[in-house]
């Protein structure tokens, strides 16, 4: 029976083996990053790859510095650098399919190796029977199998009963194949804290279609459409700010379908009145794009939303036809809360909103406009319908002079945009617990996304420290508090 050390030791050799990638080692051996594209161009189950690198990430954690656990986690690290190349991240793959709430079916880590009889020993005195299996020393624990050859180490977690000497060997015979080249290899050479590629082709595959509503002939279709699709997102953890930066690489079939429609000029902002915005969300769709695309591929999600409006929603889908919500809607959406909470009097911060509609949609508005609906003004123009909390911040007044927060000036550009202001707000007035006190390192965020890929960018308060010192810094004193909470 493994006692409470050896458990630290397992999950911190797990934590190693799931965060490193190799480089190319003395003798020429095949690195872990070849290795997994050569994994990849032999595995169509693989929905996600990519590579996390946990040395950087822990350093710029401060985790040295971490009271208490500081120094047994440098000990630990010490240690196992000298067995691991543990100068960059790790590459993994993830193999679907991604089951609701459960996650991947099998995660493989791929990483090389700096002494592989020192780490063998090791392991062994803490307690892990190793085999060799085709010159592979094999070691499996629970949901845990590790192989490793002179070089090179392939780690498997999998939940549930699995033969994990048999997938350790198969995974092995898979890295020595031809690399993948193209994307994925593209994928790969990127630098970030972590870096994830999304295979959408593969993420369709593995998925259940048998309660789609689809034929075989449309799931074939999508089938197609997807086909050498991609999703590229890059974390990067700054001094002063955290970016996740996505890129699409998809298919012409599939970059046709896409229905984001960007505008430089951000015409939705001459629609959502005036004041301080302190949290703005806007959509620029093309809604007949979109709306075709629901048709094809998505018939029963219509129907979902109507179930959840009522039957007033549902009775317009009905004369729409084939149109649907294009028949409605032009694409225009934006929304802004405007000043704080509680400056008013109220818990309730005042806001502005507007719905860019069609004639048919202003006439189907203009039913409810007279309606009191005790949280706002309704009001029809030209171009679609607003609502307002507060008459005088409304796009109807004169002053129609929306003010943006710094940082915040690209909102309302993107297809999909959206910003939220936390500087100035008094952090302690929410009932904020746990990790949820990390709000309180942020100054603002902002996030965009159009065909091309989105970006979420995370501002933090202090510029000078690193954003993941500066969460670790608030984690690290809420468990301080919880601890001595625990002992009065």
């Amino acid at each position: 029976m493994k006692n409470i050390n050896n458990l630290l030791q397992i999950v911190s050799i797990a934590i190693v083996l799931f965060s490193l990638n190799g480089c190319s080692s003395a003798d020429g051996t095949k690195n872990a990053k070849d290795a997994l594209s050569s994994f990849l161009n032999n595995n169509d189950n693989v929905v996600a790859f990519g590579n996390a690198n946990l040395k950087g990430i822990m350093t710029k954690s401060d985790y040295q510095n971490i009271p208490k656990f500081g120094k047994i986690l440098t000990g630990e690290m010490k240690t196992l650098e000298e067995m691991i190349d543990f100068d960059s991240p790790m590459y993994y793959a993830l193999e679907g399919p991604l089951a609701n709430g459960t996650g991947p079916e099998t995660t493989y880590g791929f990483l090389q190796i700096k002494d592989s009889e020192k780490l063998v020993k090791k392991m062994t005195k803490d307690g892990f029977d190793f085999t060799k299996v085709k010159n592979i020393n094999f070691t499996e624990d629970g949901d845990f199998a590790l192989g490793l050859t002179e070089n090179m180490a392939i780690v498997i977690s999998k939940s549930g009963q699995f033969d994990g000497e048999k997938l350790i060997v198969i995974a092995f015979d898979q890295i020595k194949g031809k690399l993948s080249g193209g994307i994925i290899d593209e994928i790969l050479a990127q630098e970030g804290d972590v870096v994830l590629g999304m295979n959408v082709s593969s993420l369709y595959s593995t998925s259940d279609k048998s309660s789609s509503g689809l034929s075989v002939a449309k799931q074939k279709e999508i089938e197609e459409l997807v086909s050498d699709s991609y999703v590229q997102t890059v974390f990067k953890f700054e001094d002063g700010a955290g970016i996740i930066e996505s890129k699409n690489y998809f298919s012409n079939e599939l970059e046709q379908q896409l229905f984001f429609k960007s505008d430089n000029s951000a015409p939705i902002l001459a629609q959502l009145g005036s004041g301080n915005a302190r949290l703005g969300i806007s959509l620029n769709l093309d809604m007949q794009k979109m709306q075709n695309f629901l048709n094809d591929y998505s018939p029963e999600a219509i129907d979902e939303l109507g179930n959840a409006l009522g039957p007033v929603f549902q009775g317009a889908m009905m004369l729409s036809g084939k149109k649907g919500l294009s028949a409605f809607l032009d694409g225009r959406i934006g929304a802004v809360m405007i000043g704080d909470p509680g400056a008013n009097g109220s818990m309730i911060p005042d806001f502005n909103a507007f719905v860019g509609m069609t004639k048919k949609g202003q006439d189907l508005a203009a039913m409810a406009e007279d309606m009191d609906f005790g949280f706002g003004q309704l009001n029809l123009n030209d171009g679609g319908v607003s609502m307002s909390s507060n008459e005088s911040l409304s796009s109807t007044s004169k002053g129609n002079n929306l003010i943006l927060p710094d940082g915040c000036k690209d909102f309302g550009k993107s297809g999909i945009s959206a910003f939220v202001n936390l500087d100035g707000l008094d952090m302690d007035e929410f009932d904020l617990e746990g990790e949820q006190n990390i709000l309180k390192i942020i100054k603002y965020v902002t996030f965009d996304y159009d065909e091309n890929g989105g970006r979420l960018y995370i501002k933090a308060k202090k510029g000078q420290d690193n954003v993941l010192k500066q969460a670790m810094d608030v984690l690290v004193k809420e468990l301080s508090s919880e601890i001595n909470s625990l002992g009065n």
